[in-house]
């Protein structure tokens, strides 16, 4: 296991990966932690000898072709309490390969698909053998041609097909990557289109635009837009669920304020929770909520407000997403714990 620092930790909250994180595979694929491109000639990655894993529970991303490989270290992080969000890096991985029948508990496992945006993916590879598993999907985002529109179709697939929730966020491409795109497409017809949006365009905007659009999507839809139910051993799962939302709504209050966001104290609140064994909701009926650390009079109406709606969140909503009307509830549900 090794340390980490994902590039969006508003949107993962993990702080592990067992070792060597991705395996190149046949296929170009999405890397969750970097939210960056692995093409099918990357370097190849050997798998350690070293097998130790944390003593203390933790929040930790897995590959699933690492974890089939590395069964015996996979179970050890388990067995100790930690939270695995599953990376599935090849669609064929089934539960049988990681061993998960051997738990007689359900095993703190969460399925993440990672799914790359047209021309780098032509459609999704859905985990129909972890349908009896909480999972969900990574959308790397990029403001290429019709992407708007891929968005909502592809959101709307997952949610037919069972996912509980759909992270996005934008696509971090290299100057070699959006060449390689580019000469990809050679021959294609929308070459013109293609190169103006990765080298003219102000990528800047397009993603937010499309952030919003997958937010709203999510939002229509009834699917949750981070992830909800990584509950390490001693952790609340409504504390946990809380500091998700909380996390997720400080990069929307710094995507809306810019320089004058408060998205900082909702992160610092957001820390505190994850470290709380007893449910947030409860010490509020108490009003005892200012006893956790981060949280001042604004953050508790906020978190008051996530729970059982009204301001600040609505209006919060409303200046994100360029809407009228109120963001739902994010509501505890089975399996979360």
């Amino acid at each position: 296991m090794r340390r980490i620092e994902p590039a969006y930790p508003d949107l993962f909250a993990v702080t592990h990966v067992l070792r060597p994180g991705y395996l190149p595979g046949k296929r170009v694929a999405l890397d969750p932690i970097k939210l960056g491109v692995v093409w099918e000639d990357a370097p190849v990655r050997i798998l350690p000898a070293e097998g130790s894993v944390p003593r203390e529970p933790v929040r930790a991303m897995v590959f699933a072709r690492v974890a089939a490989e590395r069964r015996e270290v996979f179970h050890r992080l388990l067995e100790r309490g930690s939270y695995a969000l599953v990376v599935l890096d090849d669609p064929e991985v089934t539960p049988g390969d990681l061993g998960l029948d051997a738990f007689d508990d359900d095993p703190r496992v969460t399925i993440l698909v990672p799914i790359l945006p047209y021309p780098l993916s032509e459609g999704l590879q859905l985990p129909e053998s972890w349908s009896n598993h909480v999972w969900g999907a990574v959308l790397g985002l990029f403001p290429f041609p019709g992407a708007a529109a891929e968005v909502e179709r592809r959101i709307e697939q997952l949610k037919s097909a069972g996912a509980r929730f759909a992270v996005t966020a934008p696509l971090l491409l290299t100057p070699k990557d959006r060449h390689r795109i580019l000469d990809g497409c050679e021959g294609t017809g929308v070459e013109e289109e293609l190169e103006n949006a990765l080298f003219h365009a102000d990528v800047s905007r397009g993603l937010h635009g499309l952030e919003r659009t997958a937010g709203v999507t999510l939002h229509n839809v009834g699917m949750d837009p981070f992830v909800p139910c990584m509950v390490p051993a001693g952790a609340d799962p409504n504390a946990v669920r809380t500091a998700a939302v909380l996390r997720l709504w400080a990069r929307r209050l710094d995507q809306s304020h810019e320089e004058s966001s408060w998205g900082w104290r909702l992160r610092r609140a957001a820390s505190a929770l994850d470290r709380l064994p007893n449910d947030p909701a409860t010490l509020a009926m108490e009003d005892n909520l200012r006893i956790i650390p981060g949280f001042d009079p604004w953050v508790e109406s906020f978190t008051r407000a996530v729970w059982y709606g009204g301001e600040p969140l609505d209006s919060a909503w409303h200046r994100w997403s360029g809407i009228d009307g109120k963001p739902k509830k994010p509501q505890r549900r089975k399996g979360d714990g």
